[in-house]
């Protein structure tokens, strides 16, 4: 009985101890579930600033570069103007603009990174951690607190400046190390050995003309002579006599101004040359075309003294070239008479704008009805104009004529019992409209207005009339001597 009793105990408190030790086991696996949240939380904060921080360095880097192209650009042509000794006063304001974008740049680089720090540093505080989780997250806002963009990466020169204030961006001392490595690592101080030059030899060649002075020589009035042969050993002496010998000539030049001044001179035409390399046409044209204003303008000491009325292009044209033959056509129909008013016409070219001429108007009119010509519908007259040319191929135009036609006209509904046929004087003004219809042909098209119509007896039905016609504009046949005289 003993024995079952002490059995019942055992097992009571084994079972006792399970359940505290299940107990216990819950209660660290949900504050393990709470902490993970967290610790994933500072991770992705993390992670997320030192991706921003990369991707900013690449965009600024960019920019930079283009930067960087610009200011190369326009520094070789401020170079080469000043050695040609020409004005560099627009190149010089363009790179300052380009200087000030670059400060620009880097300032607002500087303010990006600190407002990216004080959002990840946002971030971290508002998190409620544990005291285990808080010493990371206090190591993680000193990591970023003093994380700085290495400005070897982005182009940017030395900022060991006292008092800079962008400073800040300076991270060549850093090595934090984030998702894309260690910021702030300087790379390829390894190789600085091959970069010096020849560094080893010229210490080589000191060493030597120290010896020289120690006592080698035994003759003292040897030791120029030897120092400098010694000296010419050293690495680039020997390049730099070249240099000098080849300056000789121009440093000779110098003491002669007026050799300088021929030199100078020399060096602009063969620039010059360069630039019309290939255009020599074009040259060409553009030299025969101030000459023949020299010859037009030979006494002319300023461009004040040229008068504000444009030159006369037709004056030493040949006739041929001043007319200008044409013809304009309009219809009109007025009940069962179709008529058409033909108006051939030449102009003389007063001047390369201005044109004045004389032309005849002749109607025909047929009547469909009957199908034969009307006789009664038949005007004829003579027609003066003047027209002065606009931009594109636009004329005003004036005109007055003097027709000889049945009164009243047949036009007019006027019934009376006796017609007969007069002088009528009639003037219109309008706009004539120039273009292109064949090689040597020029299509036109003409609205006219009557201004005059006394006793409203002229022959046209309307107030505005239409036309339209062709020019002939002629040139003067150029002789072929040249081809006959290759021929014999």
């Amino acid at each position: 009985m003993r024995f079952t009793l002490i059995l019942i105990l055992l097992v009571f408190a084994v079972s006792l101890r399970a359940q505290q030790l299940d107990s216990l086991s819950r209660e660290l696996a949900a504050l393990d579930t709470a902490a993970s949240p967290r610790l994933d939380a500072l991770d992705s904060i993390e992670y997320s600033f030192y991706h921003q921080s990369d991707s900013l360095k690449g965009e600024y880097k960019n920019k930079f570069a283009s930067l960087d192209s610009s200011k190369n650009a326009l520094q070789h042509k401020i170079d080469s103007l000043q050695s040609l000794q020409l004005p560099t006063d627009k190149y010089t304001h363009a790179l300052d603009s380009v200087l000030q974008k670059r400060d620009q740049a880097v300032g607002s680089l500087d303010s990006k990174m600190n407002a990216l720090k004080s959002k990840a540093t946002e971030k971290i505080n508002k998190l409620e951690l544990s005291p285990e989780l808080q010493g990371k997250a206090n190591q993680l806002t000193g990591n970023i607190q003093d994380f700085k963009l290495p400005v070897k990466d982005l182009n940017i020169p030395s900022l060991d400046i006292p008092n800079n204030p962008l400073k800040s961006l300076d991270g060549l001392n850093t090595s934090i190390q984030s998702p894309v490595g260690k910021i702030g690592e300087i790379d390829g101080l390894k190789n600085i050995t091959g970069k010096t030059g020849n560094l080893s030899e010229i210490t080589k060649g000191a060493g030597d003309i120290q010896n020289l002075t120690q006592g080698n020589l035994k003759d003292m009035q040897q030791l120029p002579q030897s120092i400098e042969g010694k000296a010419g050993q050293v690495a680039g002496v020997g390049d730099l006599q070249k240099q000098t010998e080849a300056l000789n000539p121009m440093l000779k030049s110098a003491e002669n101004p007026e050799a300088m001044k021929e030199q100078a001179m020399q060096q602009v035409k063969e620039v010059a040359v360069n630039h019309f390399a290939g255009k020599e046409e074009v040259l060409k044209e553009a030299m025969e075309k101030m000459s023949k204003l020299k010859n037009k303008y030979s006494s002319l000491n300023s461009l004040s003294e040229i008068g504000k009325r444009r030159p006369n292009e037709m004056r030493g044209k040949p006739l041929i070239e001043r007319l200008l033959p044409g013809i304009a056509l309009q219809i009109q129909k007025k009940g069962n008479d179709m008529l058409v008013d033909f108006n051939p016409y030449i102009g003389y070219r007063l001047t390369g704008r201005l044109t004045s001429g004389i032309g005849w108007n002749q109607r025909v009119g047929y009547n469909t009805r009957h199908d034969s010509f009307s006789p009664g519908t038949r005007i004829f007259g003579p027609r003066i104009y003047t027209e002065f040319k606009l931009a594109k191929g636009f004329l005003p135009r004036a005109e007055a004529e003097l027709m000889n036609t049945q009164v009243p006209p047949r036009l007019q509904a006027i019934s009376v019992d006796g017609r007969g046929r007069e002088w009528v004087p009639g003037i219109f003004v309008g706009m004539k409209k120039e273009y292109k219809f064949m090689k040597n042909v020029k299509g036109t098209a003409q609205i006219m207005l009557r201004v005059f119509n006394p006793d409203h007896k002229s022959p046209y039905a309307d107030v505005l009339n239409m036309r339209v016609g062709f020019e002939f504009p002629m040139k003067k046949k150029v002789k072929q001597t040249q081809a006959t005289n290759t021929s014999k």
